[in-house]
Parts: C-alpha cells; sequence; structure tokens
C-alpha cells in the first residue's frame, strides 16, 4: 500500500499547483481587481509627464514611458473584460475558465506595474528635470500695486544672488504681507534656472519635525511611511543631489533643520533657504544670514490696496473723505486694509462707511466682526508667543498713549518699573537695562516698531486697537478732545486711565477710584486747577503724571496717596512750590519736577521721603519789574536748597538741581554746603549739579562715596563749574540719558586739575568766558578720547585752540562737533601739525565772529578732517581765505596721491570728499576759498549758501568735480556786475539757480 500510496501522493501535489494558483486567480480576481485600481504606476507616469513639461523624453526615461502606456491598454482591457463578467449555462453559472484566465492577467499586469514603477526610482533625479512651481496666486493683492512689497522682494532676490548668503529671515508682524512677498518670490522663481527645485513649506504655530518632512517628502516624491530618522535620511539624499531653494513661511521657534534631513548649506553649491517669522529673534535662532523686515504700505500703496478690496464706491465724491480716513486709521497694514475694504465692498451706504470708521476709532466699543474675526487673531498669536507675562504687562502698558504717539523707552519703562512689572533689580539704571531689553523684545516681534530718534518706539495703530481689548480696566481717551469730566462710572471701574493730550479743561471733584493705580494727564495746558478733594479716594495709585499742565497748585488730599511711587510734575510752568503735605508720600520713589517750573525751593518735607532713588529739581529765575512793589525783593533773592535734605535721603541714584531759564541765582556758600552733603550719598549714578568754583569740583572728586564707589565714573552727569554762568544749549536743556556734560564758565589761572579729570570722561564741553586761557589744550586735551562736541565761546585771550605737538597722541579722535563763537583774538585753530588721527571724526565746524582769523585750515590739517560734512564760517571781519597753502606744500602738490580715507591733492586737485554743506556769511575780505588755487572736487557737495561777501569775486572752485546741487542761496545781486570775473562765472551760478529744489 506506500508503494501505490506515496507516489500518488506526490502526484496530486503536482496537480495540485496548477489547479491551486487557477483556483486562485478565480477567488482573488476582485480583491486584485482593487488593488490595480489603487497601484500608482499611472499617477507616477503622469508626474514625470508635468516634470519634463514640454521637452522630449528620451533615453530610459522614453522607454519607460513607452511601457507604461502599453500597461496602460492593457489594464483598460482588462477592466472592460472585468465589467462583461461573461456567465455559461444560460447565464446561471459563472464562466470558470474566462476568469481563471482574467485572473492571471491582473496577477501578471499587477506584478509588472511594480516593477516599472521601481524602474522609474532608478532614473527619478538622472534624467528628469523638476517640475515646475505651480502658479501661486496672490490673494487680493496684486504685485504691481506693492511698491514696498516689490522692494523686499528685490532686497530678497539680491541675498539669494549672493554667494555667501545661505539663509535669509523675512520678519514683520502678523498681516504685514510676509506671505505674500513669499508668494511673489514663489512666481518669481517659476522656471527659473537658478534652482532645480523649491520647495514651499508653511510651518505654522503648531509645525513640527515630521510635518516639515512629509512636505519636503511630497515635494521630492519620496514614501512617507518611513520613521523620522529614516525619512531624514532619504530626504538628505535626495536633496544633496540638487541645487535647491527652501521657502519656510510662517516660523514660530526654531527648526533644526539638519535634523528634517535639510544638508548643510556650505556642503551644497548654491543652495538657499528663505524663511518668514514674526519675531527677529527667530532669525537669530535660526542663524539667518542677512534679515528683510517687511514694512507697512506708504500712503499712497495703502490707499490704492483700498481701492481694489473696496471697489469704485470709494472714489465717490461723498465717499472719499470718508475712505481716507478709514486708510489712515488702517495704518498701512494690509490684512486690515484687506478685511475692511472688503466688508464695503461696493456698499454706496454712508452711514455704513461712518459707522466704520468710529469702529476703528473707538477700539475699545468696536464691533467690527470682520476685524474681530481675522485681523485681530493674527495678532493675538504674536501677543501669545510673549510668554513672559511682564512683557505682556508692558506691551499693553503701550496703549496708554495717543494713536501714532512716540513713546520715550526710559519713560515706559521708569512707568512698568513703578508699576512692579519689572521686579528682581538693584537699581534704576538695572530696570532700565531689563526694561530696555523687554522694549526690544517688543520691536523684534514686531509688536512695536522702531522711531527715527533714537531711544523712541511707537505702536502701530492697529496694535493699539488690539492692546486695548486685551487689556481689562484701561480707560484711554489719550489725544482725544474731551469736553467734559469723566463720569463717576469711567473712574470707578479703571484700574489705569490716561487723558494725556486731551484738551482736559476739569476734572471730577472726588471721584472713586479706589483700584486706580496710574493716572496719566499730561500735556492738558487747558488744565489750570485739581480740585482740593480730588485725590482722597485715590490710596492705590502708584503713579501721576501732571507734567506740562497749567497748574499753580497741588491740592491738599495729596496726602492720600499712601501708595504713590511716582510723581511727574515736568515743566508745569505755573507751579511756584510743594505743599508740605509732599511728606506724607513715604513710598515714593521718583520726584520729578524738571525743566521749565517757577519752584524756587525744596521744602524740608522731601527730607521726609527716605525712599526716593531719582530727584529731579527744575528752578526757573524770573526777573521781577521794578514796578512790581515789594516783589521787587524778589530781583536779588538766590536760588536755595535747605541743608540737611540731601543726607537723609540715602537712597538716592538720580540727583538733578538745575535752573531751566535765565543766568545760575544760586546761593554759592548754602551750594558749597550742598556739594559737601552730596559727597555722601553712595549710589549715585547720575548727578547734575552746580559748583561755584573749580575748587568745590576739586573737593567733590576727591571726597565723592559714589565716585570712589565706581571705577567707570557717572553713567550720566552734567556739571557746571563756575559763577556766573549764562543760558546755553548745553546748560539749560534737560540731560539725555548717557550724556556726559562740563559747562566751564568765568575760570582762570592754570589750576584746572579737576577740569581735566572731568574732561576724560566727558562726550559734551561747553567753555565761556575764560579769562586767560591762550589755547584750549591748555585744559588738558591729551587723553580727551569721549569728547564728541565742543563749545567754546567768548575767551577773550585765546589766540588758538590746539597745539601741533607731534610727541602727543591723537587729538580729540572723537569730536563730531565743533562751535567757535566770538574769540577776538583767534588767529589759527591749530598751532603747527596735527597727528594723523586728529579731529578724524569731525562732521560739524561752525565759526562766528572770530575778527583776527584770517585763513580757516592750513592744507596740511584740512586733508586729515576727513569726515567733515558742514563748514560754516560768518561774521569774521578779517578772513581772506579758508585754506592756506604754504609753500612746501605748493612743491609737494604735484606728488601727491588721492586716497578715499583722506582729503587729498593730486596734479593741482583738492578732493573734499564728504562736505555737504558750505555756508559763508558776512565775510567782507574774503578773497577766495583758496588763492591761487581753483581745482576743487566737492562729490557730495549739496548745500552752498554765500552772502556778503563782495571780494570773492569767482565761483571757479564749484565748476570740477560737483554732483548735482541741491540748493544754491545768496541771490545773483552779490554775484552780478564787478563780483564776476568771467561769462562762466554767471553761467555756472545760473546753471545753479536752476538746479535748486
Amino acid at each position: 500500500m506506500d508503494m501505490i500510496i506515496g507516489p500518488v501522493l506526490e502526484i496530486a501535489k503536482l496537480a495540485w499547483g496548477p489547479i491551486g494558483r487557477r483556483i486562485g486567480y478565480i477567488k482573488n480576481l476582485k480583491k486584485n481587481m482593487k488593488e490595480l485600481d489603487k497601484h500608482d504606476l499611472f499617477a507616477a507616469r503622469d508626474d514625470v509627464l508635468d516634470k519634463i513639461n514640454s521637452n522630449e523624453p528620451n533615453g530610459v526615461c522614453n522607454k519607460w514611458l513607452e511601457n507604461v502606456n502599453q500597461i496602460e491598454v492593457e489594464v483598460n482591457a482588462i477592466r472592460e473584460e472585468f465589467k462583461e463578467d461573461k456567465k455559461c449555462l444560460i447565464g446561471w453559472c459563472p464562466n470558470i475558465y474566462s476568469r481563471m484566465k482574467l485572473g492571471k492577467r491582473v496577477e501578471d499586469i499587477i506584478k509588472e506595474m511594480t516593477d516599472q514603477s521601481k524602474k522609474r526610482l532608478e532614473f527619478d533625479g538622472k534624467e528628469l528635470p523638476d517640475a515646475p512651481l505651480e502658479k501661486v496666486l496672490l490673494q487680493n493683492v496684486e504685485s504691481n500695486s506693492l511698491t514696498a512689497t516689490e522692494l523686499t522682494l528685490k532686497e530678497i532676490l539680491m541675498f539669494i544672488e549672493d554667494d555667501n548668503t545661505k539663509m535669509i529671515g523675512v520678519w514683520g508682524m502678523g498681516g504685514v504681507g510676509k506671505t505674500t512677498t513669499m508668494k511673489l518670490l514663489n512666481d518669481r522663481l517659476e522656471g527659473s534656472p537658478s534652482f532645480e527645485i523649491v520647495i514651499w513649506v508653511t510651518v505654522s504655530k503648531a509645525g513640527n519635525r515630521r510635518h516639515v518632512q512629509n512636505v519636503i517628502a511630497d515635494r521630492l516624491n519620496l514614501s512617507k511611511l518611513e520613521s523620522d530618522d529614516q525619512l531624514k535620511a532619504s530626504v538628505c539624499k535626495a536633496l544633496r543631489r540638487k541645487k535647491f531653494l527652501l521657502l519656510l513661511d510662517d516660523v514660530w521657534e526654531r527648526i533644526d533643520l539638519s535634523d528634517v534631513g535639510i544638508p548643510p548649506l556650505n556642503q551644497v553649491d548654491g543652495c538657499k533657504v528663505v524663511l518668514t517669522t514674526r519675531s527677529l529673534k527667530v532669525c537669530r535662532q535660526m542663524k539667518t544670514n542677512k534679515d528683510v523686515k517687511v514694512e507697512t504700505l506708504s500712503k499712497d500703496e495703502a490707499w490704492n490696496l483700498f481701492i481694489k478690496s473696496a471697489g469704485d464706491v470709494a472714489m465717490t465724491s461723498n465717499m472719499t473723505q470718508l475712505a481716507e480716513d478709514i486708510v489712515k486709521e488702517c495704518g498701512g497694514l494690509p490684512l486690515a486694509i484687506n478685511v475692511v475694504g472688503s466688508s464695503l465692498r461696493n456698499i454706496d451706504d454712508d452711514v455704513v462707511w461712518r459707522n466704520t470708521l468710529r469702529e476703528l476709532q473707538s477700539p475699545t466699543t468696536s464691533e467690527n466682526e470682520d476685524m474681530e474675526e481675522k485681523v485681530f487673531p493674527c495678532l493675538r498669536s504674536s501677543y501669545e508667543l510673549l510668554k513672559d507675562d511682564r512683557k505682556k504687562k508692558l506691551f499693553l502698558y503701550c496703549s496708554l498713549y495717543p494713536e501714532d504717539y512716540e513713546i520715550f523707552i526710559n519713560d515706559l519703562v521708569e512707568y512698568c518699573w513703578l508699576e512692579g512689572y519689572i521686579h528682581g533689580v538693584r537699581s534704576i539704571e538695572d530696570a532700565r537695562d531689563m526694561g530696555h531689553c523687554m522694549v526690544i523684545g517688543l520691536v523684534d516681534t514686531a509688536l512695536l516698531e522702531r522711531c527715527r530718534g533714537v531711544g523712541y518706539v511707537k505702536m502701530h495703530d492697529i496694535v493699539r486697537d488690539f492692546a486695548l481689548r486685551e487689556a481689562p480696566g484701561f480707560f484711554v481717551k489719550a489725544g482725544m478732545n474731551i469736553n467734559h469730566p469723566l463720569e463717576e462710572k469711567e473712574w470707578l471701574q479703571s484700574q489705569k486711565i490716561s487723558l494725556m493730550k486731551s484738551n482736559l479743561c476739569n476734572l471730577l471733584e472726588r471721584p472713586n477710584c479706589s483700584t486706580l493705580s496710574t493716572l496719566l494727564l499730561q500735556y492738558n495746558h487747558e488744565l489750570t486747577m485739581i480740585p482740593d478733594p480730588f485725590f482722597e479716594c485715590m490710596h492705590s495709585l502708584c503713579i501721576l503724571d501732571l507734567s506740562r499742565t497749567e497748574i499753580k497748585s497741588l491740592p491738599s488730599s495729596l496726602c492720600n496717596l499712601v501708595n504713590l511711587r511716582g510723581l511727574y510734575l515736568k515743566d508745569c510752568h505755573k507751579l511756584e512750590e510743594l505743599p508740605s503735605q509732599v511728606g506724607a508720600l513715604t513710598q515714593l520713589e521718583v520726584l520729578d519736577f524738571g525743566g521749565n517750573t517757577t519752584i524756587r525751593y525744596l521744602p524740608r518735607e522731601v527730607g521726609k521721603l527716605t525712599r526716593l532713588k531719582r530727584l529731579i529739581v527744575g528752578f526757573q529765575y524770573c526777573r521781577c519789574s521794578e514796578n512790581d512793589g515789594e516783589d521787587t525783593k524778589e530781583w536779588n533773592m538766590k536760588l536755595r536748597v535747605p541743608t540737611g535734605i540731601i543726607p537723609k535721603l540715602q537712597l538716592l541714584e538720580e540727583l538733578s538741581l538745575y535752573v531751566s531759564v535765565g543766568k545760575e541765582q544760586w546761593d554759592d556758600e548754602s551750594m558749597e554746603v550742598v556739594v559737601e552733603e552730596i559727597c555722601r550719598l553712595e549710589h549715585l549714578t547720575y548727578l547734575d549739579a552746580y559748583f561755584p568754583k573749580v575748587e568745590c569740583l576739586e573737593h567733590f572728586l576727591r571726597h565723592s562715596k559714589s565716585v570712589k564707589a565706581t571705577s567707570s565714573w557717572f553713567r550720566t552727569f552734567r556739571f557746571r563749574v563756575g559763577t556766573e554762568i549764562t543760558d546755553s544749549c548745553l546748560s539749560s536743556r534737560e540731560v539725555q540719558e548717557g550724556e556726559r556734560c562740563l559747562v566751564y564758565n568765568g575760570g582762570f589761572g592754570t589750576s584746572h586739575a579737576a577740569i581735566m579729570e572731568t574732561l576724560a570722561h566727558c562726550s559734551y564741553f561747553h567753555l565761556q568766558d575764560h579769562r586767560t586761557a591762550r589755547k584750549l589744550s591748555e585744559l588738558g586735551l591729551a587723553n580727551v578720547n569721549e569728547l564728541k562736541e565742543c563749545w567754546v565761546e567768548r575767551c577773550e585771550q585765546m589766540e588758538t585752540l590746539f597745539d601741533g605737538d607731534e610727541k602727543q597722541e591723537a587729538l580729540l579722535p572723537n569730536l563730531e562737533k565743533l562751535t567757535i563763537f566770538n574769540i577776538p583774538e583767534l588767529r589759527s585753530l591749530c598751532d603747527g601739525p596735527l597727528l594723523l588721527g586728529s579731529l578724524s571724526k569731525l562732521r560739524f565746524l561752525n565759526l562766528c565772529n572770530c575778527e583776527n582769523l584770517k585763513k580757516v585750515f592750513q592744507l596740511g590739517i584740512i586733508r586729515q578732517l576727513c569726515s567733515l560734512e558742514v563748514l560754516i564760517v560768518q561774521i569774521c571781519s578779517n578772513m581772506e581765505e579758508i585754506i592756506e597753502i604754504e609753500e612746501e606744500e605748493e612743491i609737494s602738490m604735484s606728488v601727491a596721491s588721492h586716497t578715499h580715507n583722506v582729503i587729498s591733492y593730486n596734479n593741482d586737485r583738492l578732493i573734499l570728499p564728504n562736505i555737504k554743506i558750505i555756508h559763508l556769511r558776512y565775510l567782507p575780505e574774503l578773497v577766495s576759498i583758496c588763492r591761487g588755487f581753483s581745482n576743487f572736487e566737492w562729490p557730495s557737495l549739496e548745500d552752498i549758501y554765500i552772502t556778503e561777501c563782495p571780494k570773492l569775486k569767482s565761483l571757479s572752485f564749484l565748476s570740477n568735480g560737483t554732483n548735482d546741487i541741491a540748493r544754491v542761496n545768496g541771490g545773483k545781486k552779490n554775484w552780478s556786475g564787478k563780483t564776476m570775473t568771467s561769462s562762466n562765472d554767471f553761467n555756472l551760478f545760473s546753471s545753479m539757480e536752476g538746479s535748486r529744489r
């Protein structure tokens, strides 16, 4: 039996293989047909056709396409046959043979399709070009209407063309048009030979490594079924073979590109990454090579965009003014302009337009749904990006200022420090540093904008509207006209009230506002009186600013402000005294009544304010008329700081005692005692003080605990030394942050040790009425390297400014401005040659009323003034020429060379590269700019003003190497007739007159 059964089983096994396969063909037919329909071979074929576009395929690619086309014919035939579903036995039974045969064809064709898919991967990236970028349509914005956007795009393209720039950051506030700029870049590079492939990834706030990898994998036709690390390797391998441009839009935090699979850019020639973000901090984290800020639209660009969004109805006579006001409220923000414009499109009802404008102007009560739903969420996400709660509070605090207001950073930071937003600091200086960094952080996230003025920022109107929405308890009417006092409910519900610059005239008698912490009333010039019980219910008030109001006194209820930390009374020029109730403000840390006030003394109660860290006092000396009766006694009254107050204020870090207008009228004896008291203060970093004598300054420098406590001297100071200090630009204006000023008046003799020591730390110096100095350098300029501005006036014995000693170091290497006024004996600026590097940064020189000065420069000196931009010479009765050439210089002129770093001459040409403005006034003896020499080159000259110079007979010094001059002043009457030596001179002047702007 075994001999029979064994062979039978083997025969059965051999027979079952073909039979089983045939049964499988029938059994799996439907399953295989579904697999056939899902196969991506034909989609891959379409991708290949898209990539080669209109080019003829060749090589392996050509053969592969032919094979796929044949397979497609077979697949279509299979599908048709499957649909027929042939039957046998008059339709009662499936046709087994037909289904078996069809099933085999399906399995065979699936295998062939799989093989062809593998073959496609073998030549992908070698013979195929990348598919052109899909055309990205701009949403409601045409590129030719956005000049600012085009300029930004041009800047980005310039950086892309730079071989040394690998990564570019594009940043700006939400809704400003970063994505639009990126889409324009995408469009511009469509079909460009600059890159083999351009990859766009919208990262967004929720973006992560896998999301970025998947988008890139799709673009590279890579399988996304791999793990993160496997996909990273695949992406890296694919990109190493390509010259790529990666566009990352809306990046919120640092992305590790190497972790995604992006190969190092320095290892792949010509590859670039461009990213957009709301925060400059992200650009820094990503280590971008260049950063481009997307600015808001100009007025004209904003208007054009609004017209496209709102339609022609905005151009009708009854809508134009409303449309202009609405565009202004949008502040050049494209997103806001589009949203508001679209909401008004083709609506010709002016009531709707007026209501929209009202809502935009009143953001705290606005019900504009489009702004709320489309614009504010964009800004809210930027706000939420500020993870530091202190930075959020500082941001909201900025909304207390009026629209378009330039906010002085130091004032903002000081308010926030007093409010408690900045804590954990040891000094005002530390608080300023921390607050400044917080402000810069807001600038870097585009929630604040820089201003032209250094130290100022501003808040975009739409951003301010958003901030007011996010700030509970803020009542803000800053910059708006208020015709009546606030109502009781408005005081009751508020934590912070800002009515600055609101034309406020009257205040509520006794407002109930126990939670109020900030009250800003500055710049209300109609506010003359504060009701006596006004402060009775303001126990929580921390900051009170009444600066630049017309108040004459402070009410007795001031004593109720037991938690007040900052009191500001700057430029209250009618305020004559501080009440004794100021002594009750025991928590006060800042008392600032600087500027123009009529206060003549400090009340002794100030000595009770032992927590004071900043005391700014501004006295104003006002002369009284002889007809004022008893008040005539005030004529000789001296300004006084009562002794015994300063020693009690041991926490003082900043102290200023100055007279804002008129001559110093200090009681010198009492001031010497006050200076002695100031010596006992240990924490001063800023001091503005008057020293009656040089010996008094000497004593202070030797005994001041603050000077001894720091090796870097005072951060900011203004020392006024000498009696009868007259009003001047340096002695009367408020000292700016970081300035170090010395005003020295009425000096005599050679005892200048204290002056020399102070000058070594100065950035500004004003010397006036020195009685004996013959040279400015007698005061000790050898080590004065920080000086930037110098004024010298009414020094009757001064003959020259500087010694030309070649053994000394370069003289005043950082001086930028020099003004010489009323120096009757001045004969030269420098006695002898100056060492190379001296006055190398001097940009501005003004000489006035120096009656014995005949020449301004020797040629050797002016050659070193390579930075000189402005030259003013006026009322010098004996001035003969501006530049003097000595004999040895005439001989050397033929061999001198021309460099770009110094003023030079070559082949009888004198080149002054940076001079922009020349003003020559009332110089009756001026004959020439440089006698016997006329070939000057002024490539930067913009403005020349010449008047009352009757002996200056020729303008030929302007005829060579001069670009278009912006303005020529002086009038033809000064150049007609005898003052013209040739018709060429007159023609030159006429042509220059015609070029005026």
